[in-house]
């Protein structure tokens, strides 16, 4: 029959019935298939069965399957919703555990789906209520005791607080069966299910490597998004993963798009980065056949403005999806938020391997007293690495000043790959000024001005300072243009900004009493304007 049957003792509450349960709509992939003979197996010994899995990896698929071999029924989170809707919310295990056992009057094997949401009431004992669900699954364990041909089988996602209580109770006199991650098999046969035939030119193995820990529906929604094509490649299945289903907690449009061979001066800490992270897991066929894995510890450290906090943002556009960051934002929660957001990201990076956690400040990070348990954390996270679920992230970590990193990350080897920025010299400077002046050709007569000699200005600036000389001259010069003055020469905006510049570090010197904070540069000392241009006095200087 096709529609669903009402309980006699109360007729409100329906679930369905074998004959509505899609059971082999889909094939099993080879793991869902293994969890299914593992459930087959407790499923004759034990009363009750619990089936753990992350979410979107089949597990109502595979319930519906047990539900469609033994002519059972299922109740879903829809149906636990509909059986508590008049009740009072204090009530809802009442109303869940009441609708289980009318199932079981009814059949012989009931499953449950995302038990997990039962409820987390009774886990306080001073709650109202406190403890009630325990009794209540005590109820249902001593009516399997008394009908030993009935079974119950449970499931929802592992190790989470919602209803654990609940599962606990249950599993007293119960098994737990798990559905585990996929593998390479997995993938080709979730792709077969979906293309056929047309998923034959695509390189699994690469694919697998490329993100090991995708779910059944992150992959069928791979797949879906070819379904068009006469015979997709493996690259299309990675663009699609890449722009609609990896996500990584940084959104690269609201980053400032840059990228490596756009920051003069550091072409020697971009090329490092190239090898020891962007070259394994962007080169994925290279990287299989040479067993190549991107570095587990990269530091990269220097002075304040020397483009550490730069180099990750031209490092997250490139990894897009697989790039990760933890920064200053983290640091000002609560301590129990802190930890949550990091092990959200850390589970993100891990989910979606390989991939970047980049940690903005770390040595900031480790001087917060109140976070107890970072280093810990960092170094079992570090160690992680070599497991199986996490060998493929990198941990990058930026610092000013690496001796507020504790010894036990940088002596233990954990950090393979150190990286130094430093303040950049007279034809770096010239360099960056050309980069950031020249890009938009804003200023006047900005073509011939002798970015040589321009550099002179600025002994001591860090790249942060000359980014912002740079944005000073512009603004300068469109401050003439609002208020109708004369426009002066580009080296005179850059000049002014320069001054400017060294005026404020010279103020924050005094105040700190910070020596090392003061410029020596500027035009009165070390500046002729007139030699600062490729046509000298004919320019009218």
């Amino acid at each position: 029959m096709d529609e669903t049957r009402k309980m006699n003792a109360s007729p409100e509450l329906r679930f369905p019935t074998p004959a509505n349960v899609p059971s082999n709509h889909l094939p099993l992939s080879p793991a869902q298939a293994d969890a299914d003979a593992e459930l087959d197996i407790l499923l004759k010994v034990s009363p009750v069965v619990g089936l753990m899995s992350m979410v979107g990896m089949g597990r109502t698929l595979l319930l519906a399957h047990q539900v469609g071999k033994r002519r059972g029924c299922m109740i879903t989170l829809a149906e636990m919703a509909d059986a508590s809707a008049a009740t009072d919310p204090l009530a809802f295990a009442d109303a869940v555990g009441e609708l289980i056992d009318k199932a079981l009057t009814e059949n012989d094997f009931v499953a449950v789906d995302d038990f997990n949401y039962i409820t987390r009431i009774g886990q306080n004992p001073s709650a109202p209520r406190g403890g009630y669900t325990v009794m209540i699954a005590k109820k249902i364990l001593e009516r399997l005791a008394r009908e030993p041909h009935k079974r119950l089988l449970i499931a929802g996602i592992p190790a989470n607080q919602y209803g654990q209580f609940f599962f606990d109770a249950l599993m007293d006199r119960g098994a737990v069966a798990t559905l585990n991650p996929f593998r390479v098999e997995d993938y080709a046969a979730i792709a077969g299910n979906i293309l056929g035939s047309r998923a034959e030119g695509i390189d699994f193995q690469q694919l697998f490597r490329h993100a090991a820990r995708l779910t059944g529906h992150q992959l069928r929604l791979a797949y879906a998004l070819l379904q068009d094509l006469p015979a997709p490649t493996t690259e299309q299945v990675i663009d699609a993963l890449n722009h609609h289903i990896v996500a990584s907690n940084v959104r690269t449009n609201e980053v400032e798009d840059i990228t490596f061979d756009r920051l003069p001066g550091a072409e020697h800490i971009a090329e490092a980065l190239e090898t020891a992270i962007v070259l394994p897991l962007e080169n994925r066929k290279l990287a299989l056949e040479m067993g190549l894995k991107a570095k587990r510890g990269v530091l990269l450290y220097g002075p304040p403005g020397t483009g550490k906090t730069v180099m990750g943002r031209a490092l997250a556009h490139r990894m897009k999806g697989k790039f990760f960051l933890v920064d200053g934002s983290f640091i000002s929660e609560p301590p129990g938020t802190f930890f949550d957001k990091l092990q959200a990201v850390v589970a993100e990076a891990k989910a979606n391997s390989p991939s970047v956690l980049f940690i903005d400040d770390a040595d900031v990070l480790f001087k917060i007293e109140h976070i107890q348990g970072v280093v810990r954390f960092l170094l079992s996270l570090l160690d992680g690495l070599e497991s199986e679920t996490a060998n493929n992230v990198c941990v990058m970590m930026t610092a000013m000043d690496v001796r507020h990193i504790p010894d036990a990350v940088l002596r233990s080897g954990r950090v393979e790959v150190w990286l130094q920025t430093k303040l950049p010299d007279q034809d770096i400077r010239a360099r960056i000024l050309k980069r950031y002046l020249n890009e938009d050709k804003h200023l006047p007569d900005v073509n011939i001005i002798d970015f040589d000699r321009l550099a002179s200005a600025t002994e001591g600036f860090t790249q942060a300072d000359l980014r912002r000389v740079a944005g000073d001259a512009k603004s300068l010069y469109a401050s003439d243009l609002v208020k109708g003055r004369k426009p002066v020469t580009a080296v005179d905006y850059v000049l002014n900004a320069v001054d400017a510049v060294i005026d404020v570090r010279g103020r924050m010197a005094d105040s700190l009493g910070d020596e090392k904070l003061r410029l020596a540069g500027g035009k009165s000392k070390y500046f002729n304007k007139a030699a600062a241009t490729n046509c000298g006095e004919a320019c009218g200087y």
